[in-house]
């Protein structure tokens, strides 16, 4: 019993600091539910069900993805093989092999976020008018086998340790959008959604090449950097002459600073009628940029530096006004060549790309399937999801999935809609199998909310009510 509260234990704190460690990823599961207003958020073109609908702040929308690609809880923390106890993998009972054997030459975690602060909808006519207004996070932070193998193991004589894979990427902005969607012909409809951006915050490692080498008689190290960082902050930096940071000093924001990093963005869609029961869709979404140029920091490290030792013996001479620690940081110094300025920089956005494609078997019941390509800090992320969707009573609606993403092939979802008056309250997720095998899961995702919902599409209920075959 003892045992099993400790790994209980163990679990809730690796899910909790991986937000810390840790990119925002739609819930595939939601694309589908059209009785939901925000399936339009990941395809502009599909009109929700309701005539109309309201989202209030922070309640009718609160989406997070939060994981990495490669570890599991498992992988992390483990039994020990010689006695009845938890162990990390840098614990030295751990099988340090089988853990390396486990990681990517480059791995990552991710968390992102987005609430909702105020969102409404309507239909006119045949098009569907959409405002909304969105806040978004996102840290990413990717690291090299290389790193955890030189922690693990040390690094080996005549052999070089590479951190090129290295890099943490942090976006945090606001986002007001206008939508519409409407339609060319009975077959083909389109959507766009126009949306303006306030960069709030950014961090990033544009490049981080560092590399470590030991000579093969292990009497020297020799350490090569190429760093180039940058980001916002409302600081003020101080450099010495040599370019190192002297001195940080924080600065009280104003309100207007919230305006002074603008930026724009385009989402686009389309939907065609394939068939009387097969619709084939595809969307673009959050392509576009943000220009930081308020509170901007640029930093660059460049150098060469080779380390055989230090000698001490001026410390045993009286007459010796030398320090072995002063002389080799100004060795360090002197090999380093480092540049600060406060220039601007583009942030561009992850874009992502929907395709997607759902026959309908019944009125109440079709089967979809969708492909999701996430270009995010440097990296192409797909991934594949197939579900089945019904409708069993009027104001109900549900979804199953599969999907396969972040390297995983266990992910099985779920998404719940219920609509009581004016009040639909839904939940979604791609892995809710997390609950079934939580050992063995890498990344959760959860999409929910309340949003308040008016009438119908006269149109499609009658069509709904149609027999399929005439």
């Amino acid at each position: 019993m003892k045992k099993k509260i400790c790994r209980i234990a163990a679990l809730l704190v690796f899910i909790s600091i991986i937000p810390v460690l840790s990119y925002t990823q739609e819930v595939n599961t939601l694309y589908y539910m059209d009785r939901i207003p925000q399936v339009s958020l990941m395809n502009p073109a599909r009109q929700p069900v309701p005539n109309g609908y309201l989202n209030l702040p922070a309640i009718s929308d609160i989406n997070m993805d939060i994981g990495n690609n490669t570890l599991t809880y498992d992988d992390i923390i483990m039994e020990s093989p010689v006695n009845d106890s938890l162990i990390t993998f840098l614990h030295p009972d751990a099988n340090t092999d089988d853990f390396l054997n486990t990681l990517k030459p480059k791995n990552s975690y991710f968390t992102q976020l987005s609430t909702n602060l105020l969102g409404f909808g309507f239909r006119v006519g045949q098009s569907y008018l959409s405002f909304h207004a969105r806040q978004k996070s996102s840290l990413k932070f990717s690291y090299p086998k290389d790193l955890m193998t030189f922690i693990t193991k040390g690094n080996t004589k005549g052999e070089h340790t590479s951190l090129s894979n290295f890099n943490l990427f942090t976006n945090h902005y606001l986002e007001y959008s206008l939508g519409y969607a409407g339609k060319v012909n009975q077959d083909l409809s389109f959507g766009l959604r126009v949306k303006y951006l306030n960069g709030i915050s950014n961090f990033q490692t544009d490049e981080f090449n560092l590399d470590l080498y030991t000579s093969q008689m292990a009497d020297s190290l020799s350490l090569t950097s190429d760093i180039e960082i940058q980001g916002t902050g409302p600081v003020e930096v101080t450099t010495d002459s040599l370019g190192f940071v002297d001195e940080i000093e924080g600065i009280k924001p104003q309100i207007d600073d919230l305006f002074k990093n603008p930026g724009f963005a385009f989402d686009f869609g389309i939907n065609y009628q394939l068939m009387e029961d097969l619709e084939i869709s595809a969307s673009v979404t959050d392509l576009g940029f943000i220009n930081y140029s308020n509170y901007s920091h640029h930093y660059t490290v460049n150098g060469q530096f080779s380390y055989t030792g230090i000698d001490v013996s001026s410390e045993f001479r009286e007459d010796s006004d030398s320090d072995p620690a002063e002389d080799l940081l100004d060795s360090l110094q002197e090999a380093t060549k480092l540049n600060y300025s406060e220039e601007g920089f583009l942030h561009f956005l992850g874009p992502k790309i929907f395709v997607g494609g759902n026959y309908q078997l019944t009125r109440k019941v079709d089967f979809g399937f969708l492909s999701r390509t996430t270009f995010f800090g440097g990296d192409v992320n797909q991934s594949f999801t197939l579900s089945a969707n019904t409708r069993p009573i009027p104001g109900v609606s549900f979804s199953a999935s599969y999907s396969v993403m972040n390297r995983a092939f266990n992910n099985l979802g779920l998404g719940v809609g219920l609509r009581l008056g004016p009040f639909q309250v839904y939940t979604v997720s791609d892995v809710v199998s997390a609950g079934l095998w939580p050992g063995h899961t890498k990344a959760v995702n959860l999409r929910l909310g309340l949003n308040l919902v008016f009438g119908a599409n006269r149109m499609k209920r009658i069509m709904d009510d149609e027999p399929m075959i005439r």
